[in-house]
């Protein structure tokens, strides 16, 4: 009886939110590799001169302050240099340049960046067109959180009765050799959902805490911390009181400073510079040895702009314990946390998710048209 209540309750909710549930998984596939093939298509758009060489970081430094930069903006080298160059200005004020002219390029990868733009709308907001709709926003949230309710009643409908080898693998593995498609659904039904199971609760967690404010505040209390409460400056970002310089200092170039910055950083792939005052004593730089995500594999370093060395300890992410887990969360979503194998698995899940929501359409409208017809035979 309880197996029946929870196989309608799981058939009901999968009717309900299952074309919205659709709609998120197949975009979720789509924006699987985002960062890499914008990133890729950015870079694409660099034109070289012929015969030219990428500019020093130095002479791109100074063709930024000729842009209007000022200091405190960043100048991200990439480890190859023949990449696209990116000034930013604040979070959402980020330029691209060319590193053989330092030539401003807005309209690389615009059209990479416009497809994962409207696919990533939908994902969000169920929106069409145009920017965000609140009342996309709110049925997403809603079909997230049914999903995770189908997540639940599913585990529970999947448990098998008995723990025999010969009935387990049939719930674990794909069968050759089914005649008929429902047979083919019910087994794809299964095997998905066992293998999916618990990336796709990572997703459709770490979604409600983007959703409702009230999830993101739980992560927060879960460390005694309130939303939006940021962590003391990292060592090297803090502001450093400004003393008497000698009379003879003279700066190094960031270009040997990005050296000794990176000495013992092998694998980094770019490298965040803050532009310094003329006359500042260090200078604050960033190396990257993730995909840009990983907060764990970023180091912030501060050299003393003379040349002389790295001074102190570098500082890996000092965020608070909540803000850790609330990024987490971030890009657990996506899967970049873990890297391109996150990322991979991330995309597996959703496309799990998109198979799970047809065959468990199709498993459950078969049933009620065969209970219909076994109901027409009994007033026969």
């Amino acid at each position: 009886m309880m197996r029946r209540v929870f196989f309608w309750t799981h058939f009901v909710m999968g009717a309900l939110a299952g074309v919205f549930i659709l709609l998120m998984s197949v975009t979720g596939v789509l924006l699987t590799y985002e960062r890499q093939m914008i990133r890729a298509a950015e870079n694409a758009a660099v034109v070289a001169p012929e015969e030219a060489d990428p500019m020093t970081v130095d002479a791109l430094a100074e063709a930024s302050i000729a842009m209007g930069a000022e200091p405190g903006h960043a100048l991200v080298i990439p480890k190859d240099r023949t990449d696209a160059v990116t000034l930013s200005k604040g979070r959402r004020d980020n330029t691209l340049l060319n590193p053989y002219t330092a030539e401003a390029m807005p309209e690389a990868g615009e059209k990479t960046k416009a497809f994962f733009g409207r696919v990533m709308r939908i994902h969000r907001w169920l929106s069409f067109s145009g920017g965000r709709s609140e009342l996309g926003a709110a049925i997403n949230g809603a079909a997230n959180l049914v999903f995770a309710g189908l997540l639940i009643t599913g585990a529970i409908l999947w448990w098998p009765r008995t723990w025999k080898w010969a009935f387990v693998k049939t719930q674990l593995f794909f069968r050759k050799g089914l005649r008929t498609a429902q047979a083919r659904d019910y087994n794809w039904h299964h095997v998905l959902a066992a293998w999916s199971l618990l990336p796709l609760i990572a997703i459709v967690v770490s979604g409600a805490v983007f959703s409702y404010g009230w999830a993101n505040n739980l992560v927060y209390a879960a460390f005694g911390e309130s939303a939006g409460r940021n962590g003391p400056p990292a060592a090297a970002e803090q502001e450093i009181q400004p003393s008497e310089m000698p009379a003879d200092f003279k700066a190094a170039s960031l270009e040997t400073l990005l050296g000794q910055a990176t000495a013992d950083y092998k694998n980094w792939k770019r490298v965040s510079i803050t532009l310094p005052e003329p006359m500042a004593e260090t200078v604050t730089m960033t190396v990257d040895m993730g995909n840009g995500a990983q907060a764990g594999k970023k180091r912030t370093l501060t050299l003393a702009q003379d040349g002389s060395g790295v001074i102190g300890s570098p500082v890996g992410d000092d965020a608070t314990p909540a803000r850790k887990a609330r990024i987490f969360l971030r890009f657990i979503h996506t899967g970049e946390v873990y890297g391109w194998i996150g990322q991979t698995i991330a995309g597996l899940a959703s496309l799990a998710g998109a198979i799970l929501v047809y065959t468990g359409i199709s498993l459950g409208f078969r049933r009620l048209i065969r209970m219909r017809k076994q109901a027409k035979a009994k007033r026969a």
